[in-house]
């Protein structure tokens, strides 16, 4: 346990002194929301008005599109941070250090996230929160928290997914950065954060209900909806969570096999 708290503590380290040196970088983090809402808004009424949104959908588009910009962030800053780093470590020189490391693969993976879900919290308190409270007063509040709450979840639900992702990616090409740049944009529109996955194809919705973030994303929108809870939005979150821990192990196992992949033909630096 100490030297799992002690990786956490590096990692914190290590993510919030580059916040710190860049602060314009964590001052745009804190506004994208805000301007993807505003962008989609306004496309949307150049093109004549919401009302047929608000018809299909029956949540308020405001509401529908600065949660759905918070969830989509939130999820994509976790996943990426995990997602970059074996490039990252190897564009840097410090991979061979960190497969020869002999601290326990698994509690890096689980250190590397955790900085970013806080952010998760903070993104949430400027973006989402405000804006609920200034619709909906005190009842505002209290279902925004219960979005930045199931945010966090469908953040960790995708964990184990980013890291059967890794595993497969790294393991089966050389040009990584290449295929995330093409994996990145699809995950985007399969997580449903924009466009609701009931809408979708057939064929795209089954992809979707593989993804455990997605369900817990249309159980958020159902709330934006109906303003509760209701038994298929907990049934989505059951799912969820049953998807998530089927991936773990799978997940770890994936990262496990590369790195002894690596380990066994060498590191290559450039």
């Amino acid at each position: 346990m100490r030297e799992l708290l002690e990786i956490i503590r590096a990692e914190y380290m290590f993510v919030y002194g580059d916040i710190i040196r860049r602060k314009s970088a964590f001052i745009s983090l804190l506004t994208y929301p805000y301007m993807l809402t505003v962008f989609i808004l306004g496309i949307g009424y150049g093109l004549g008005g919401l009302n047929t949104f608000t018809e299909k959908t029956g949540a308020d588009p405001l509401l529908f599109y600065i949660s759905g910009s918070y969830m989509m962030l939130s999820i994509m800053a976790v996943s990426d941070d995990l997602l970059w780093r074996p490039d990252f470590d190897h564009w840097m020189g410090t991979l061979p250090y960190v497969l020869l490391s002999p601290v326990k693969r698994v509690y890096r993976y689980v250190a590397i996230p955790l900085p970013r879900l806080t952010l998760v919290v903070l993104l949430g308190s400027t973006s989402i929160v405000p804006v609920f409270i200034l619709l909906h007063g005190v009842s505002g509040l209290v279902e925004s928290l219960a979005i930045i709450a199931m945010t966090i979840a469908a953040s960790l639900s995708f964990i184990p997914v980013s890291l059967l992702i890794m595993g497969l990616l790294y393991r089966s090409t050389g040009e990584n950065w290449r295929v995330l740049n093409i994996v990145r944009p699809l995950i985007m529109i399969l997580l449903g954060v924009y466009y609701p996955r009931y809408m979708m194809p057939w064929v795209a919705r089954l992809i979707t209900y593989l993804i455990p973030s997605s369900s817990i994303i249309e159980a958020v929108q159902r709330l934006l909806a109906s303003l509760e809870l209701d038994s298929y939005s907990w049934m989505l979150i059951g799912l969820a969570t049953a998807l998530t821990l089927i991936y773990l192990p799978i997940g770890v196992r994936s990262i496990v096999k590369w790195e002894g992949k690596l380990r066994a033909a060498g590191v290559k630096t450039e």
